[in-house]
Parts: C-alpha cells; sequence; structure tokens
C-alpha cells in the first residue's frame, strides 16, 4: 500500500473513535453502555461467474497500472543485464571447453574423453584368425553349393 492510503485509513480510523466517545449531544458515552445494532445491507449471493469475473477485472487493472507506472529505463536495465548475464555465460562455456591445462587434472580434456584401447598384439592376432575362419567358412559354403547345383 501506499504511505498516502494508509495515512488516510488511519485518519478515519482514529475520528470514527474519537466520534464514537462522544455522542450527538457533545458529552461522553459511558463505558458499559451497550452498542446499538446497525442494520446490515442485504447481501446477495454472487456467483463463481461473477467472482471470476471480478478478480480477472481486478488483475486487469493492476496490470495496466504496473504497465503505467513502470519506467522505460527499468525496462532497459533489466535488458541489459540479463544480456550481460547471457553473455558471461557463453564465455564461460568457452573456456570450458578449450585448452589442455594441467594434463594429470580430473576436468582436463583427456579426462573427459572416453577410454580408447592400447594397442594389444594378442587381440590382433585373434582378429587376424577370425578372418581367416571367417573367409574358410564362406569358401567352404560356396563350394558346397557348387556341389549341389553340380549333381541337380
Amino acid at each position: 500500500m501506499s504511505s498516502k492510503l494508509v495515512k488516510k485509513l488511519l485518519h478515519q480510523a482514529t475520528t470514527q473513535v474519537a466520534n464514537s466517545e462522544h455522542d450527538v449531544g457533545g458529552q461522553k458515552r459511558s463505558q458499559n453502555t451497550r452498542f446499538e445494532s446497525i442494520p446490515r445491507k442485504s447481501t446477495t449471493k454472487v456467483s463463481k461467474e461473477e467472482m471470476m469475473q471480478e478478480h480477472v477485472q481486478s488483475l486487469l487493472r493492476l496490470d495496466n497500472l504496473v504497465q503505467k507506472y513502470s519506467s522505460s529505463t527499468a525496462k532497459k536495465s533489466f535488458d541489459r543485464h540479463s544480456s550481460d548475464l547471457k553473455h558471461k555465460q557463453k564465455q564461460k562455456l568457452k573456456t570450458k571447453t578449450g585448452g589442455v591445462g594441467n594434463s594429470r587434472s580430473s576436468s582436463s580434456s583427456f579426462s573427459q574423453k572416453p577410454h580408447e584401447k592400447r594397442f594389444d598384439k594378442e587381440r590382433v592376432k585373434r582378429k587376424k584368425e577370425e578372418g581367416y575362419f571367417e573367409d574358410l567358412a564362406k569358401a567352404l559354403k560356396k563350394a558346397k553349393k557348387n556341389k549341389r547345383k553340380g549333381k541337380s
């Protein structure tokens, strides 16, 4: 709330208290007198649609007031700060990916790469044998097919 509105409400409340202490003739009321019942206005039931409509209208009024009283310099400042933040984040990403740095560190680019198997003579020997046996199996299948075609 604005300070003017708060002051106005406080002033109204204090004047009501001062008025209630004195009755119409200007004499002070006694402390023991009971409050007179004030006739209430008849309240009608408000449907949910009407409540929702009032709520929407109040939100629209609030939004319009915010747009009216917010300055363009504040918007520019916010945009400038957000673009600076994005720029800094991009620079951090660039510096993080580049360079070898300390190769023994867990954050070095070599430690981030997947492990590559080293050269092993026995593995190469097994692959050659597998290739040899695969070629031999293909040749045998081919010979078997040719033998069947020759008998038919």
